[in-house]
């Protein structure tokens, strides 16, 4: 593309993602998170890889709970519209990327949340870290959280416990406790925590022209990987965009509670999460309708259950208290027949023994 023909630069993108796409349009070189065997693949297709793209948004999720005073939930549809459109956008600044390179398409697609800590769960992971480690280094056993209040003091005496450790060690610096490190499991917390949506993918263009981008003029997105993507198109088909739907739904604690030790189905709760499943997938396939799809392959659904808690000694049982917030999220790849199948590659059934399916999207199931 002549530097006449380059689009201008959307306001929306940073000054270092300018600076970079710029260079890579002047310096011919690519950049990309395929393996050597999507690639290979890939260019098989007929596509060049013009260089990896990537968008992401940070949101805020200010989310208002129902009053407890019905047995039924409800899809709590500002949150659902929040973190939906907090995806979208991380898409739409990863296709402006691809569009400022001349892209065709976009493969590879992973979209990853990174979510915010929940201080009071990170709290009680700690403490039940430092009291596995103390039980196991055979110093008195920790007292118990207890209904009634919370044992605020504990974080001193692990802190003695473990110097006193350390000297029997011998070690003239102390290391952070097991329970200080950093990481470990992280949880969601719907309310004054935020959230990054990333979504990043190689740009790639075909070689000999042709249109492969969607009835918008914009670059495909597709989450295809490059093995799924070479098949696809020597198969008579194309992607024309990455589509999603997402439903937040609310679940009552009384949906939650089972009747005395009765066996049998929780129907209300079975009922809620299939009608939220229904509205994600719903979504989904408006979407792919939207931009001329006649099929949606790869199709993942991912759950996320997020029980609010305002106390770290009720994490266990939040959602018996307080109910739950599940966000059912569906994805895949709109395709569109293109009517040139080729013979050149047939689809062969191959074990790997040595690779392991990564989840593209965090939750996934399996």
């Amino acid at each position: 593309m002549a530097s006449s023909e380059i689009p201008q630069m959307p306001g929306d993108l940073p000054v270092h993602a300018r600076e970079r796409l710029t260079q890579m349009r002047e310096r011919k070189l690519f950049t990309s998170d395929l393996s050597v065997s999507e690639f290979v693949l890939v260019r098989e297709a007929g596509f060049e890889p013009l260089g990896m793209v990537m968008g992401t948004s940070i949101c805020q999720v200010p989310t208002t709970i129902p009053s407890h005073n019905s047995s039924m939930g409800c899809e709590l549809t500002h949150t659902t519209d929040v973190l939906y459109h907090a995806r979208e956008r991380a898409m739409t600044r990863m296709e402006e990327e691809a569009d400022q390179l001349g892209a065709d398409g976009i493969v590879g697609v992973r979209l990853t949340v990174n979510l915010a800590m929940n201080p009071q769960r990170r709290l009680w992971q700690a403490y039940r870290q430092w009291a596995a480690w103390s039980k196991t280094n055979g110093f008195a056993r920790p007292p118990g959280v207890i209904p009634a209040g919370y044992f605020p003091t504990w974080p001193q005496i692990a802190q003695q416990q473990w110097v006193h450790f350390c000297q029997q060690q011998g070690w003239v610096q102390l290391p952070l406790a097991p329970w200080q490190q950093p990481g470990g499991p992280v949880s969601y917390q719907l309310g004054p925590n935020t959230a990054e949506f990333l979504a990043i993918g190689t740009a790639v263009k075909h070689r000999d022209g042709g249109n492969f981008r969607n009835k918008k003029g914009k670059p495909f997105q597709s989450d295809l990987s490059g093995q799924d993507f070479w098949l696809l198109i020597r198969n008579g088909y194309r992607p024309v965009g990455f589509v999603m739907g997402n439903c937040v739904y609310y679940v009552d604690p009384k949906m939650v509670n089972a009747s005395g030790w009765k066996s049998g189905e929780l129907t209300n709760y079975t009922h809620a999460l299939y009608d939220a499943r229904e509205l994600a997938i719903e979504r989904l396939q408006d979407e792919a309708e939207e931009i001329g799809a006649t099929g949606i392959v790869g199709v993942t659904v991912a759950e996320r259950s997020h029980s609010y808690r305002a106390n770290p000694w009720n994490v266990g049982n939040a959602a018996l208290q307080s109910g739950e917030v599940l966000e059912l999220f569906v994805f895949g790849t709109a395709v569109v027949p293109t009517g040139e199948k080729s013979h050149a590659g047939h689809a062969a059934l191959v074990l790997s023994a040595n690779e392991v399916e990564v989840s593209k999207v965090e939750g996934a199931e399996e």
